[in-house]
């Protein structure tokens, strides 16, 4: 199934300061316990200081990465899926779960590469990020 458009997101990381405002939005959206996140801001530093001539120089640094599910162009995890539950959207090209269709196998976190799905323990069944596509559909 190729869809008619493929939605995304995109993050300018050279202005992320890792303040994880984008993965709190996305918790309260979706009214996510402490224990999931859809969304997930991973911060890389390095670099040290080092003392030359009695001056400080430094080659400090740090960065983050904003990632959520990659609503990929051929998933991994749809094609795991034995009820069918997870599956890509023709009208936006998001992966999404139904449901009311899962079964809770976990196929679909073992086969995905970035852990999108996460099984939700009190729904007994896989959750994951959905595009907001119902909020998107309101734009």
């Amino acid at each position: 199934m190729t869809p008619k458009q493929q939605y995304g997101f995109y993050i300018d990381s050279s202005k992320c300061t890792g303040c994880k405002t984008c993965q709190m939005s996305c918790k309260d959206n979706k009214d996510l316990g402490i224990d999931r996140n859809f969304r997930r801001v991973y911060e890389y530093v390095g670099g040290n200081w080092t003392e030359k001539d009695g001056a400080f120089r430094q080659n400090v640094f740090a960065y983050y990465l904003s990632i959520s599910c990659n609503h990929c162009t051929h998933p991994a995890c749809t094609k795991v899926c034995p009820s069918g539950a997870m599956h890509k959207r023709e009208e936006d090209g998001l992966v999404v779960v139904d449901e009311s269709v899962c079964i809770g196998c976990k196929s679909c976190h073992m086969a995905c590469p970035y852990g999108a799905p996460q099984y939700s323990e009190e729904k007994g069944h896989m959750t994951k990020c959905d595009g907001c596509f119902e909020r998107v559909a309101e734009a």
